[in-house]
């Protein structure tokens, strides 16, 4: 009954143009559903809804602008109650006509991404900067049958653990994905939850992984750059864990969690959102190169790929998540995202293998094959 619902509410918002956002929340595997009743604005500065509850979208970007997008909690429901209700009064709100912008498609050949992954290998291999990450399209085309509610439901059945969603901003774009990262997480005591993930390898026969120099250095540098940015902001009061593996569908990676002292975080949530994004994880090392050289190198524009979403000051939570294993949805066509990290270790080779591997988590689902 629920799913049949969801459904059905996933298909109204559309149909009505209606911002919104449903997402399932890793801990409790419900999905809860936002809509907005007017038009989304943009926000320039998390500053500006730091006591206003809804869903957060930030593209990559805004690492540079500070510009993001804000869906209003105007209406919420989640699939354990209120979602009858919900649909009820999506039903009494007008039709919103909107314009589909027509999405990028700049996938690269093997070829031109080896060629561009080569030359930023010998530039970090000159010491020129630390870390990049390279990311690539991958245009798919599902067949007639496609039907993004289904999708999404299919996704949260074969990632029950990760942060799965769906939003659509009429004239911005219609995202889904499932994302293992988390940006940051403040819980209703104030404390404040940072994630460390990088690194990428498979699972062998025996469900063992084996971690080169590569993967440990790349994390590290993740790891250190969290450290150096509470430190920076004064906030001395955090716990560090021990690194340790975690698995991402079929993929593994190596995490370490951050926990912020509640007071030393609160009145420097927005700054630390700020400071944080973009991670070396999805950007590189040292910020601001990688950034400028990333601009340059890739011939596509990354928009909420790699930027940050998520639920915030919901029920006293809040969740953001980096925006990794996504896909941008046409009418007709998916834009599958994939990057990695490359270092003076990387080989090119690999790299495009990685990617291929990342590409697995949403191909799996589109094509209804299980990626275990």
């Amino acid at each position: 009954m629920h799913q049949t619902n969801l459904i059905k509410a996933i298909n109204l918002l559309q149909q009505k143009g209606i911002p919104f956002a449903l997402y399932q929340h890793p801990e409790n595997g419900e999905t809860h559903l936002i809509a907005q009743a007017e038009p989304v604005h943009l926000v320039h500065n998390i500053k500006e809804i730091c006591y206003s509850s809804g869903f957060l979208v930030f593209p990559f970007e805004s690492a540079r602008t500070g510009v993001g997008y804000f869906i209003n909690s105007d209406l919420f429901a989640d699939t354990s109650q209120g979602l009858i209700d919900f649909i009820e009064k999506v039903k009494q709100m007008p039709n919103r006509a909107s314009v589909t912008s027509k999405i990028e498609s700049y996938e690269l050949s093997k070829q031109a991404y080896l060629k561009i992954a080569q030359n930023l290998i010998r530039r970090l291999k000159n010491g020129d900067l630390q870390k990049v990450v390279l990311s690539r399209l991958k245009v798919v085309k599902p067949d007639n049958r496609f039907d993004l509610a289904s999708l999404y439901i299919r996704l949260v059945k074969q990632y029950p653990n990760t942060f799965v969603y769906l939003f659509s901003i009429p004239d911005v774009g219609t995202w889904i994905g499932a994302t293992p990262e988390t940006l940051l997480s403040q819980k209703p005591g104030g404390e404040v939850v940072i994630m460390s993930l990088a690194g990428t390898a498979t699972f062998d026969k025996n469900g063992k992984v084996h971690w080169g120099n590569k993967e440990i250095v790349e994390q590290q540098y993740v790891s250190e750059f969290i450290r150096e940015r509470l430190l920076k902001l004064g906030i001395k009061k955090f716990i560090e864990e021990k690194p340790k593996t975690v698995r991402a569908g079929h993929l593994a990676h190596i995490q370490t969690i951050f926990k912020v002292d509640g007071i030393d975080a609160d009145k420097n949530i927005d700054k630390l959102v700020e400071a944080l994004h973009p991670t070396p994880a999805v950007c590189g090392l040292p910020q601001y190169d990688a950034y400028s050289l990333i601009e340059d190198v890739e011939p596509h524009g990354r928009k909420f790929y790699t930027g940050f979403l998520g639920p915030w000051r919901l029920n006293g939570q809040s969740d953001l998540y980096v925006n990794l294993r996504c896909a941008e949805v046409n009418n007709d066509t998916l834009n599958l995202y994939v990057g990695g990290g490359l270092t003076a270790d990387s080989d090119a080779e690999k790299e495009w293998q990685e990617t291929e591997l990342k590409a697995q988590t949403l191909l799996s689902v589109i094509n209804n094959k299980s990626s275990s």
